[in-house]
């Protein structure tokens, strides 16, 4: 997982040609393209010493021409790592080479055409439009006013040698610029593609969490409900086994029932996560027509729950229609755990493209409510994380104005 920034901007940056970089491309030189720059230097060395003048050690000039033919080459090898130093370096061997030895070298020109070159691929701007430029101008001066070659006598010859070095210049420029546009768009498919790839890992990581808490929140809200009425049931066949043996029957059968169904719950669940079906889901999904059944399931723990219920529920999406059930099997999970058997009054209002519920406990139960823990659970939590999936609102805590507890949400949905 860009990640970093929306897509669009992204690629819309990359395809704007290519911003310039900020610096000089020192890149790192790898042992191929030091290798390159080595047998060019080596070619243009051995192009040097063959070609007219002559290096040898007789005369100062020739000796001057040597040294400027292995200054070049030299440091053209590190024109990659320090572009800016090298063509300084260059600009002042070929100046020296123009003044001692005072005649035009084919060595000369070629360094020319590979210091243009080396402008447009390794120099940002401004310093890249300066040094073709000095280039540019170098090689008239040294063709018009130093030369003093037989050949060159002519200013009409002259003026062509000089039309002809500039377009040559001129062409070296112009590989060199589109060997930098080539390999900035090189370079911006490898940025994006790490892009995307980053992205990608980002939204799978989203996922996975996401994933894991919409697993937790369907864990604590199934295993919670039945193992809460389990504790209650469990309690209650303790204390009848003492007053009303009769009664420890039905007990120890709705601890079954409940564990029975707690079970099958958690292997639909589990079913869902070992298939690979993409739009797998619980089986069967829990509705708002199940609540009166939710209701009933806590009927045996002597729990006293009133419903008032308004509305269609077959008229009330799935989503919601499961989102309203889970909230209120909290609500009433969280009621009788810590308020014991107070009255609690359920109601759902379903509206046209919303449904209101509303869970509290009544005002003789106030002083019944055990104060919660410090903290907030994980029930609250899956309440409020459903209820904003489905951009909707919650409200939760003491009721100030009859007293106990009170859950009240909204669940809103578009046709």
């Amino acid at each position: 997982m860009r990640m970093r920034t929306e897509p669009e901007s992204t690629m819309a940056g990359v395809e704007s040609e290519i911003a310039e970089p900020v610096v000089d491309r020192p890149l790192t030189t790898t042992r191929y393209q030091f290798a390159v720059e080595v047998a060019c230097s080596m070619v243009l060395a051995v192009v040097g010493f063959l070609s007219y003048p002559i290096v040898s050690w007789e005369t100062p000039p020739q000796v001057v021409y040597g040294v400027v033919v292995l200054g070049c080459c030299l440091a053209l090898i590190w024109r990659r790592r320090n572009p800016r130093i090298v063509l300084v370096t260059v600009a002042v061997l070929l100046v020296v080479h123009v003044l001692v030895v005072d005649q035009l070298s084919v060595f000369a020109g070629l360094v020319c055409l590979a210091a243009a070159y080396t402008t447009q691929t390794q120099v940002i701007p401004p310093w890249r439009w300066i040094s073709a430029t000095a280039i540019f101008a170098g090689s008239a001066w040294a063709v018009l006013f130093v030369s003093n070659d037989v050949l060159l006598s002519a200013l009409s010859t002259k003026l062509i040698v000089v039309l002809v070095a500039w377009a040559l210049i001129a062409v070296a420029a112009l590989l060199g610029s589109i060997r930098r546009r080539n390999r900035a768009r090189v370079e911006g498919a490898f940025e994006r593609v790490s892009l995307l790839e980053a992205q990608q890992d980002t939204e799978h990581r989203l996922a996975a969490l996401q994933e894991r808490h919409r697993i937790a929140r369907e864990m604590h809200d199934i295993l919670g409900h039945s193992l809460n009425i389990i504790a209650v049931q469990a309690e209650g066949a303790r204390y009848a086994l003492r007053s009303a043996p009769h009664q420890t029957d039905q007990a120890l059968a709705a601890i079954g029932r409940l564990s029975r169904e707690a079970v099958d719950e958690v292997r639909d669940l589990l079913d869902v996560l070992y298939t690979d079906e993409p739009s797998a889901e619980l089986t069967p999904t829990p509705h708002l027509r199940d609540i009166p059944g939710l209701i009933g399931s806590y009927r045996h723990t002597g729990a006293n729950i009133r419903l008032h219920h308004e509305g269609d529920p077959d008229n009330v999406p799935s989503q919601v229609g499961l989102a309203a059930y889970r909230i209120v099997q909290e609500a009433l999970t969280n009621a009788i755990k810590h308020a014991g058997g107070v009255p609690i009054m359920v109601r759902i209002d379903i509206r046209t493209n919303a449904v209101d519920l509303l869970i509290v406990n009544s005002v003789r139960a106030a002083r019944a409510v055990a104060v919660p823990r410090r903290g907030r659970g994980h029930g609250l939590i899956g309440m409020e994380e459903r209820v904003r999936a489905l951009g909707g609102s919650i409200d939760t805590g003491p009721n100030t104005t009859i007293g106990g507890w009170r859950v009240a949400a909204t669940l809103p949905w578009t046709r």
